[in-house]
């Protein structure tokens, strides 16, 4: 790959801070070859000349973390909630979340932004629920 050599009085285009764009520049200064100072063509101010920015790499989509683990770990709270969910459960019926109702230990909930849930702790007005999304904490009556 060759380089490009330059000269004072050449004239190149390069970005220029105060014009908001690319315009014509002359080059004031060279230092090894490559450009050190530039004045603008249209608004005659000096700068330092800026080389040209690469293009960038194109991303490469993330694969969540959850996709490459394949399910769920042992231990991790979904797990835990799928064990109880198919342990405890057993024809128990699911009740829609209300904040009126008071929620005792065991019981089972349909929350509208959570999905299905197991009253895991009460805790005067308040019950830690375990969904698949992991524990929550709730208001109760």
């Amino acid at each position: 790959m060759t380089m490009k050599t330059y000269y004072a009085g050449q004239d190149v285009d390069a970005p220029c801070g105060r014009c908001g764009g690319e315009t014509r520049h002359q080059v004031l200064t060279v230092t090894n070859g490559v450009p050190d100072r530039l004045i603008c063509g249209n608004c005659r101010s000096v700068h330092k000349f800026r080389a040209a920015k690469p293009e960038p790499l194109p991303r490469v989509p993330r694969i969540p973390s959850a996709a490459k683990a394949g399910g769920p770990r042992p231990g991790s709270l979904v797990s835990q909630f799928q064990e109880a969910l198919a342990r405890e459960q057993g024809g128990a019926q699911a009740r829609p979340y209300a904040v009126a109702e008071r929620w005792e230990e065991g019981a089972w909930m349909d929350h509208p932004s959570f999905g299905l849930g197991r009253v895991q702790r009460r805790m005067g007005r308040k019950v830690d629920v375990l969904f698949r999304d992991g524990l929550k904490t709730l208001v109760s009556a």
